[in-house]
């Protein structure tokens, strides 16, 4: 009997807010250092033979280098005339993610349904009448001359974003036109997605892993199998191929760059993989991933009780920025997610608080600005997440003039209060995530599925739609003439006050497409 998977926690990599240990010297740490230009290279490199610090990562198409050494070091560098920025590096974490198996024997008749219209769901979400799971017989599917695979029934966010199939009558893309899904990497041979893998995948996850923790990875750059499912699922949403689901794009090209191993990533890869599928000619990079950056400072307790300024983030915002003007002037459109916080980033006072909640101490203490990256750089397509009937996610960041655009990315409403009353088996036992939570491609087999919801799981959709305009057009718009097409008629518009929650509205392909 096949199994599938059930991602209950999806959020991915939250950067881990670094700072030195402030009275630890001659400890080893690993920092990053952002050049005034690239004509100072040789410079930066001379200032730092003195030193004993070395360089263990670079990217020197955005001057940027990553280097291991002590507190004394980071010192010296700062005041190196050829250095713009030098703080310490940020470190993207996986998140655990708990997961349940069930048969993949799905019920569309009973409960599942009867529920749409119950008093609980009704409450969270609103009244559907039934229209969530409403192309059950493929019927758009057929006019579009496709073939209804099995999943298709109770992909209501897919339906939801291509009007139960009608985009697919419009442009379905091709491999001319290729989506870089930088992540946990993809599943080769997954039947959903090898067809629309195309050459050139790389790994930049390097020899040792993260910090040569993870010995089992040996820095292939051919390695760009999915360790994880986040990045299989990712690439699903984008152009699953209609053999047990489909994507909003099923014949867009798709192409991996690997970041993560198991656990966690430098953001130096990240960045390195952005510039290389820029410079591979991918037309949109997709990215799920986000987390924080300090502006200001971070303060730290010392052994006599005295606070000190352990410095910001400032480097990697900036070598972020640079990476994602980088890519834009190669032709690439950058989409990414706004993040699981559930915040408005327009309010730094919010922000300030959750960060200092979340990743403060008694002993440590952010002072100054927070930012969400890449979601907050300038040149960017941020991505908010709905759940049915269009609500913004519980989970889901937003803020105005923060956010472009809306799109499905599945809510947990109804897992919350199940959990709460302590019902959660009785939510799984009626697979009830299939009302709330998005299905793609994992990573374990190669006809396995399984239900994740986050900004992750909405990126990708965006992404997609981007990708169809780009093909549709033949790829003679510019990463600008794409982002104002997609967010001018790709969408549903919203005034108000919703523009705070959904920018310029919810995606929508048929309107992107006609």
């Amino acid at each position: 009997m096949r199994k599938w998977i059930i991602a209950m926690v999806a959020a991915i990599a939250i950067a881990a807010m670094s700072f030195t240990t402030l009275g630890a010297d001659a400890e080893e740490d690993y920092y990053s250092v952002v050049l005034k230009n690239n004509a100072k290279v040789e410079q930066f490199k001379g200032d730092l033979s003195l030193t004993d610090a070395e360089i263990v990562y670079e990217v020197p198409e955005i001057g940027y280098y990553q280097v291991k050494g002590t507190e004394g070091d980071l010192n010296q560098i700062k005041g190196f005339k050829a250095v713009q920025a030098a703080s310490p590096s940020l470190s993207w974490d996986l998140p655990e993610q708990e997961s349940v198996e069930f048969n993949g024997d799905l019920d569309l008749s009973g409960d599942l349904l009867g529920d749409l219209n119950g008093d609980l769901y009704g409450d969270l979400y609103g009244d559907l009448n039934g229209d969530l799971l409403g192309d059950l017989n493929g019927d758009l599917l057929d006019e579009a001359g496709m073939e209804m695979p099995g999943f298709w029934p109770i992909q209501w966010d897919i339906q939801r974003i291509t009007e139960n199939g009608a985009s697919f009558a419009e442009h379905t893309g091709s491999h001319d036109t290729v989506v870089a899904v930088i992540d946990t990497g993809i599943n080769p041979t997954h039947q959903d997605l090898a067809p629309n893998l195309v050459d050139g995948s790389k790994n930049f996850v390097p020899e040792g892993g993260f910090q040569g923790t993870e010995p089992d990875e040996t820095g292939d750059p051919d390695n760009f199998v999915d360790l994880h499912g986040h990045g299989s699922h990712v690439s699903g949403s984008i152009a699953g191929a209609g053999n047990g689901m489909l994507g909003v794009a099923p014949d867009l090209g798709l192409r991996a760059y690997r970041v993560f191993g198991t656990s966690s990533a430098e953001s130096a890869w990240i960045y390195d993989a952005m510039i290389s599928a820029a410079d591979d000619g991918s037309d949109v990079l997709s990215m799920s991933l986000g987390g924080w950056d300090l502006f200001g400072q971070t303060f730290v307790k010392n052994e006599d009780g005295k606070w000190e300024n352990a410095g910001n983030d400032v480097a990697d915002y900036v070598a972020y920025q640079r990476a994602a003007k980088y890519a834009e002037s190669k032709g690439s459109v950058v989409v990414v997610a706004a993040g699981n916080d559930g915040l408005d980033l327009s309010n730094n006072n919010q922000v300030m608080d959750y960060l200092n909640s979340a990743y403060g101490s008694e002993n440590v203490e952010f002072r100054g600005t927070g930012k969400t990256v890449p979601a907050q750089l300038s040149n960017v397509v941020n991505v908010s997440s709905t759940g049915p009937n269009d609500v913004l996610a519980v989970y889901s960041n937003y803020g105005a003039g923060q956010v472009d655009i809306a799109t499905v990315g599945g809510d947990t409403r109804l897992y919350d209060q199940y959990a709460a009353e302590g019902r959660l088996d009785e939510y799984l036992d009626n697979q009830m995530y299939i009302l709330e939570f998005n299905l793609s491609a994992d990573n374990l087999s190669n006809d396995g599925y399984y239900f994740s919801v986050g900004t992750s799981m909405a990126t990708p959709k965006v992404s997609a739609v981007a990708g169809l305009i780009i093909d549709q057009n033949n790829g003679e718009l510019s990463p600008a003439q794409v982002k104002r097409e997609l967010l001018k008629d790709g969408v549903e518009e919203v005034n108000g006050q919703d523009k705070k929650l959904f920018g310029n509205g919810h995606l929508n392909a048929v309107n992107a497409l006609q």
